[in-house]
């Protein structure tokens, strides 16, 4: 009954300890961010991701209103992702579309937007434009979707634990029956 008792905690360990990184990386803050308007557009453009994705197959498009204006491809420095914006990129509204490898090998895909009054050029936007919002898309699934695995590994380890410890308190009593 022990040896039964142990097995069973040692399989509600392996069980509990890799369902907790069946999550996929979120992006948790950007900037500048979401549906902001700035005074001054930066030369960069930084995406925080709950993990550190993987470098391979990171797209990130910044879009403004004369187009395209990413300066070379984004790079990753442990949970950051970076693009460098052209020093010619005018003031006005901004959408950012992104798409990154998770450390686990599934794609991480949103697109936000924000609104520069002036932009690396020198030009000025005019004053109160409205800033488009778009929302993070994949982000609210992805967290979201942490509460199974949570769920399912707190379950599945209290009802190892409970018949484990039936099982040893059976044992224990089985044994003191044994010698009296």
């Amino acid at each position: 009954m022990r040896r039964l008792a142990s097995a069973l905690l040692a399989l509600g360990l392996l069980v509990a300890v890799p369902t907790t990184a069946l999550a996929h990386d979120v992006l948790e803050q950007t900037d500048p961010a979401d549906g902001t308007s700035i005074t001054q557009l930066p030369k960069e453009v930084t995406l925080t991701f709950s993990e550190a994705p993987l470098s391979i197959g990171s797209q990130v498009v910044v879009t403004g209103p004369s187009g395209p204006v990413s300066s070379g491809p984004p790079t990753t420095d442990g949970r950051t992702v970076t693009q460098a914006l052209l020093l010619t990129a005018p003031a006005g509204d901004y959408t950012v579309s992104y798409r990154v490898t998770s450390d686990d090998g599934h794609p991480v895909t949103g697109t936000f937007s924000f609104h520069a009054a002036i932009g690396l050029d020198g030009s000025k936007a005019a004053a109160g434009a409205p800033v488009h919002v778009k929302p993070v898309t994949g982000s609210e699934d992805a967290q979201n979707s942490l509460f199974v695995p949570i769920l399912l590994t707190v379950v599945t380890t209290v009802l190892l634990l409970a018949v484990g410890g039936y099982l040893v308190l059976r044992s224990r009593e089985a044994d003191r029956n044994g010698r009296g």
